[in-house]
């Protein structure tokens, strides 16, 4: 009985719970669609707070996340239901009766029922909309290609022979070093990027770096660009150590060709830190080993090739190239489809078809005059405007220099604005190439960036400014994010140094200055730009009232400057002194300056910086690599300081109280200087400031900074405003330029990352975080982000013994996608990492990883699993090493039947396996499979076999 009645029991429970249910939507009809008003209240104001969010985003240009999209869409179409609902109620709720209503109990029921499901819904919804990341983020930069932007050149007849020829040279394994000469302007350059770009699809080369020389050999520019573009930093302050490392990292590449383009003299590559012809050139015996070793019989060890450019044949010679080839101007057939190309549909008018031929006849064949006017052109089909445009050309007719210069000065004189002009003419003057960070501080100085309330407005207006000039093709396209140089054809830099002389009284100077302008020049002058240029001796002063700008980088480091010289020049807005022994500003006149803006010593020994309080108007002042060791307590006076830049100098001491009365300071940069920092609760007699003072620093938005001793870090120091940030903590990092990240975190803090520190702020945007001996992770991605690091693009993760996995799947019911923007993983000596990933991965994460090194990981027994593979379609790179327990790459384990498992495993974009010191390491990968490798244009073969011998594997892909 006892069990028929649990029995009947439950039969009455489960048939009236559901009734129940049903009459529930009736009875309750009024208070179900007054919590549907109460929650849709509570939505708009989520709404109407995001979509604020949203337009302010907008309007700095940023992009808005997509979940963020995806959320509004969701709420738009959910209160498009909504009202439909309200209709449905409004018409069916009741039946009417003559002049009485009556509920309607069925339509009462349904719209009972939907209206408690839509309260849920958007109470759902409600939950979803606390963006705590913010709805917006800085979009990576869309800088046109300098290919791309010529992409009509590539197309000739004339460079795609040429192309194929110089290719061939360099394939050959007996000529180590190729030119290429021609007029200026006739394309060398770019087709020099062409070859750069096929030789890397066809894997003639492995690596390329290019850089240009330029007139004056910047020796530092161009080692430091070199050594970018092959992922390293040159830190040795001696010109030959800086050589010699150089030099002995290109030794390590198997294949590397390095173009120097523009050349104007021999070139000592010694000095330069490029191997010399005996190491260009490649033993018979190390072609046997390395034939023996990678088992391709048909792979040509090419070593390191030089790939020269030069306006002049005897130039090449004299750098001893082998083979040189002409790039002559192109014909008229050529010329004219180019700039039927570039000009788009303008061309099709009648009416400016007789004038566009004449305009092509007068560019001479040279692609960058025809790129250029077509640019200048291309949006305007004004007769009168092109007719000008011809007339401009044929002044300087027979003259091909002058009709160079006549066609980019037409360009500069259609620029947009004055903004554009005179951004163009300041990098002009510094030209050919430039750091955007000097430009900057420059324009900010001189009031050039109209109507930009913060440094980060003046910013990014200057990187559209930039953008502009690229696409008028006056700057090359090159990525200023990345590199922090502009860089313009030095054609087009002479055309602006020319106009800067003409119109805006410029002096500039890149070589030995004996003679200076006339008195009658001087009293009209604007800018003196002395760069790199020797002078023996500066004239006592110099009569400039109307100076607005001085830069003085001197190659006599002897060189002194003299009481009087800066008093005639009492109007400077922006003052640059580079490497320059200033025994103390009083010496030289400076605090008489008071207009000054912004002011850079730079490279300088400085010793005595009393009287710099009297700068009272400075907003940007500048110390890199500067000797001085102790800020003065003068500093404190200069209130309206914005920008302060002490990276790499000798900084040591900064007084107690002085960055708080710097109050309208918004971007510090104290990298890589050796400041000691005091614990602000010590004593009140500290030498040195403590860190709790940039606490008070409420407009900083940019910091860079590198505090050795962890511990001196406040518990409560919260950097929730900064946008752009480079923070190492602890003594394991060595300073190191950023990979074209814009947030960057370095931790070594030997305790919990949870309880003392606060700087979750920062690992929420981090773009490149570094992590060693942090405690308190065991799963990285969920204990320092759940929302799965949507901007994270580097991860190092070293020296931690309780890091288990880097990503957990299964430690949460709901994942965001995970890591969408990681380009690079290294993880070394994690001892208890078992797994990568360990569970399922969400639809397109890791999407974007290209290297992934491994070095030192005890208990990891395989790299990825058969379901992480699928995810890693752009992986470049595999390198692991020293891991005891490693027994294969790929582990196949027992997947769901929506996997599905193919005979050969496929990474299709890789170029480099090494995997070294791997004891008890029995294949590629488990199951038999076969692992494929396949390029994306064929050019590695596919089921490469691996060999192992000794736990080494030794043959590379």
């Amino acid at each position: 009985m006892e069990i028929l009645g649990s029995v009947v029991g439950k039969i009455v429970e489960l048939t009236m719970m559901p009734i129940a249910k049903q009459v529930g939507y009736l009875l309750f009809y009024k208070d179900n669609f007054e919590e549907l008003e109460k929650q849709i209240e509570g939505l708009k104001t989520i709404k109407e707070r995001i979509e604020q969010g949203v337009s302010a985003e907008r309007k700095k240009v940023k992009e808005i996340h997509s979940d963020v999209l995806s959320w509004q869409k969701r709420v738009d179409e959910t209160l498009e239901k909504v009202e439909k609902l309200y209709e449905e109620q409004l018409h069916h709720a009741n039946l009417w009766c003559w002049k009485w209503s009556f509920p309607n109990l069925k339509s009462r029921h349904k719209l009972g029922r939907k209206a408690r499901k839509m309260a849920f819904t958007i109470a759902g919804l409600k939950e979803k909309g606390r963006f705590d990341g913010g709805v917006g983020y800085d979009p990576p930069l869309v800088i046109p290609n300098v290919i791309s932007a010529t992409r009509g050149v590539e197309t000739l007849d004339s460079r795609n022979m040429k192309k194929k020829e110089v290719m061939s040279s360099l394939s050959d394994p007996q000529v180590s070093k190729v030119g290429i000469y021609g007029w200026g302007g006739v394309g060398k350059t770019t087709l020099a990027k062409v070859i750069a770009k096929q030789v890397k699809n066809d894997k003639l080369f492995d690596v390329v770096a290019m850089t240009t020389i330029s007139q004056t050999l910047d020796l530092k520019r161009v080692q430091d660009e070199i050594a970018y573009q092959l992922d390293f930093n040159l830190e040795e302050m001696t010109s030959v150590g800086r050589a010699d490392r150089l030099c002995a990292r290109i030794k390590k590449e198997k294949n590397i060709l390095i173009i120097l383009d523009d050349l104007w003299e021999k070139i000592d590559l010694e000095k330069l830190g490029i191997p010399s012809e005996r190491d260009l050139k490649v033993g018979k015996s190390s072609l046997a080993s390395l034939h023996v070793a990678f088992s391709q019989k048909n792979e040509i060890y090419q070593g390191c090739k030089l790939l020269l450019t030069s306006r002049h044949l005897d130039v090449l010679q004299k750098n001893d190239t082998q083979e040189n080839f002409a790039l002559e101007e192109l014909n008229n057939a050529e010329s004219w489809n180019l700039f039927e190309d570039m000009v788009g549909d303008a061309i099709k008018d009648a009416n400016l078809q007789g004038i566009a031929t004449q305009v092509v006849e007068r560019c001479g064949g040279l692609p960058v005059m025809i790129v250029a006017i077509a640019k200048s052109l291309k949006y305007n089909k004004n007769i009168h405007y092109w007719k000008d445009a011809l007339n401009n050309l044929k002044r300087v007719d027979g003259d091909k220099v002058g009709t160079v210069f006549s066609s980019f000065e037409f360009s500069y004189n259609r620029l947009k604005d004055d903004e554009m002009k005179k951004v163009f003419l300041l990098c002009g003057v510094h030209g050919p190439s430039m750091f955007f960070s000097d430009l900057l501080k420059y324009a900010i100085g001189l009031g050039v960036l109209k109507h930009t309330d913060t440094i980060e407005d003046a910013r990014n207006r200057l990187y559209r400014i930039i953008d502009d000039l690229k696409a008028s093709c006056l700057l090359l396209a090159d990525d200023v994010i990345a590199t922090d140089e502009i860089k313009m054809h030095d054609l087009v830099c002479e055309v602006a140094v020319s106009i800067a002389s003409r119109h805006e009284y410029v002096f500039t100077s890149k070589e030995r200055v004996q003679d200076w302008p006339s008195k009658d020049f001087l009293e009209r002058c604007t800018y003196i730009i002395l760069s790199q240029c020797f002078i023996q001796k500066l004239p006592d002063t110099l009569h400039c009232p109307n100076m607005k700008f001085f830069h003085l980088d001197s190659s006599n480091r002897t060189l002194e400057i003299p009481y009087s010289f800066l008093e005639g020049m009492r109007n400077l807005e922006a003052l640059d002194l580079t490497g320059l022994n200033i025994s103390s500003l009083s010496s030289i006149s400076l605090v008489s300056l008071t207009k000054l803006k912004t002011l850079c010593l730079d490279q300088c020994t400085l010793n005595d910086m009393t009287g710099i309080g009297a700068l009272i108007n400075l907003e940007i002042l500048s110390f890199i690599y500067s000797s001085m060791k102790e800020i003065p307590r003068e500093m404190g006076k200069l209130t309206h300081l914005r920008m302060l830049d002490l990276r790499n100098s000798g900084i040591e001491i900064i007084p107690p109280n002085i960055l708080p009365s710097l109050n309208k300071l918004e971007e510090l940069y104290m990298g890589n200087a050796s400041i000691k920092w005091e614990v602000e609760s010590l004593t009140k007699q500290n030498k040195n400031a403590s860190l709790a003072e940039l606490g008070q620093l409420t407009r900083l938005t940019a910091l860079q900074i590198q505090i050795r001793e962890a511990w001196s870090l406040p518990s409560d120091i919260m950097f929730v405003k900064l946008e752009r940030y480079y923070v190492v903590i602890g003594d394991k990092w060595d300073w190191s330029p950023s990979r074209g990240t814009t947030r960057l975190l370095k931790l070594k803090l030997d305790s919990n990352i949870h309880l003392e520190y606060g700087i979750k702020a920062l690992i929420k945007r981090v773009e490149d975080l570094n992590l060693d001996e942090v405690k308190g992770i065991s799963n990285v991605l969920f204990n320092l982000n759940s929302e799965g690091f949507p901007l994270l693009k580097h991860l190092h993760v070293q020296n931690n013994g309780e890091v288990q996995h880097i990503i957990n799947t299964m430690a949460r019911y709901e994942t965001h996608v995970l890591f969408t923007k990681l380009e690079t993983l290294l993880l070394y000596n994690l001892n208890n990492l078992v797994e990568i990933c360990h569970g399922p991965i969400p639809v397109n994460s890791l999407g974007k990883l290209t290297v992934i090194k491994i070095k030192n990981c005890q208990q990891l027994v395989y790299l990825f699993s058969i379901s992480m593979v699928k995810a890693l379609s752009q992986l470049v790179e595999i390198k692991v090493s020293k891991c005891s327990s490693m027994k294969m790459i790929v582990f196949v384990e027992n997947v769901d039947s929506d996997i599905a498992i193919d005979d050969k495993i496929e990474f299709y974009s890789m170029r480099s396996l090494s995997l070294c010191h791997l004891p008890v390491i029995e294949g590629f990968c488990s199951n038999e499979l076969t692992a494929s490798m396949t390029a994306k244009q064929n050019s590695l073969r596919t089921n490469v076999p691996i060999s192992f011998f000794n736990g080494k594997l030794i043959e590379a892909l």
